[in-house]
């Protein structure tokens, strides 16, 4: 399989290319070869042409099956291993064959403002996303959130979490346009290990895969160190209370997660509610939980209804896991 970065896309899950070819099976005999049930609630989904998209190493199997000649449009099912019985659950809306996000950022580059050498604190800088191609680009449903890591000089390895925004809606550029951005840095979990020194700093665009070609060369002063860790411990509660909110983050996203399957059910009792307190009484009946639960979900943007790739919620799940736990 091509890598993630090349790989094209079903709605926003990157698919194995060569499974878009082919005549594929039934449902059921997949289902079968996958040694799992098929939910009830896939009446009207295609009968034939299921084959599998794509395997998570979380264990998720994603399938599809073309429903026009020329496999652009797509129904997707998934299959979740952690639950008992396994099943496999189709999507009720269809999606359609994207780009992969190698190719949506083609002719894009980062680039440094000027006044780069006059912001000395790392915490605090902007920069630009360009648009160095001969067309116009324009914005399917990519932000434009940088990310910043900082890493020891010459290091390439980093890891980082984030959760979109809608204020990081990307905007069309036109030949030569910019969109300047807030570089989002993330420190390490504990700043108050950081060593004064050099460090290299690595920027990247997350939802486009878009990253700087040559890190940037910053100077981490005691100053500047003790700045951040005073920073964060303003906004830092007790170990327990933090545990707590960490509990609460992890409990809302768990939900909006599990609530994917029911998406359906939820709109229908949603759009027949004469207020927002009866909407989330009636969220809460399907998903069985309480009424403030249920906020997480009642707030979810539509995107998050079609929304085919649990992959990055996964991921966005687990960092909130890996932090809660680095608490002790």
């Amino acid at each position: 399989m091509a890598s993630m970065d090349d790989a094209p896309r079903i709605g926003d899950l990157e698919v194995d290319g060569d499974a878009l070819t082919g005549d594929g099976t039934t449902l059921s005999e997949l289902a079968d070869e996958l040694a799992c049930g098929v939910d009830d609630t896939t009446a009207g989904s295609p009968s034939a042409g299921w084959r599998v998209l794509r395997r998570l190493e979380s264990g998720a199997v994603y399938l599809g099956s073309p429903v026009d000649a020329d496999h652009r449009t797509w129904r997707v099912a998934q299959l979740h291993p952690g639950e008992q019985p396994p099943v496999v659950r189709v999507h009720p809306d269809t999606l359609v064959v994207r780009p992969s996000r190698a190719e949506r950022r083609q002719g894009l580059v980062l680039r440094w403002p000027s006044f780069v050498e006059e912001q000395h604190d790392p915490s605090e800088l902007a920069i630009d996303i360009v648009n160095a191609g001969t067309t116009r680009w324009t914005p399917e449903n990519e932000g434009f959130r940088a990310v910043g890591a900082l890493t020891a000089p010459g290091g390439t390895e980093f890891s980082f979490g984030w959760v979109s925004s809608a204020a990081d809606r990307a905007v069309p550029l036109d030949p030569g346009e910019y969109a300047r951005v807030p570089v989002q840095l993330q420190l390490q979990s504990d700043p108050t290990s950081l060593e004064p020194g050099p460090f290299d700093l690595h920027v990247v665009v997350v939802e486009l895969g878009l990253r700087l070609a040559e890190p940037l060369r910053v100077e981490l002063t005691a100053e500047l160190v003790a700045r951040q860790v005073a920073k964060q411990n303003r906004h830092r509660a007790d170990p327990a209370s933090e545990r707590r909110a960490f509990d609460r983050q992890i409990e809302a996203e768990q939900l909006r997660v599990g609530a994917r399957r029911s998406w359906p059910e939820i709109a229908e009792v949603v759009g027949s509610a004469v207020s927002d307190d009866e909407a989330l009484d009636r969220i809460a009946a399907v998903l069985d939980c309480e009424p403030a639960q249920a906020t997480s979900v009642y707030d979810s943007s539509l995107r998050a209804m079609v929304r085919a790739d649990a992959d990055r919620r996964d991921e966005q799940l687990q960092e909130l896991i890996r932090q809660r736990d680095a608490l002790g």
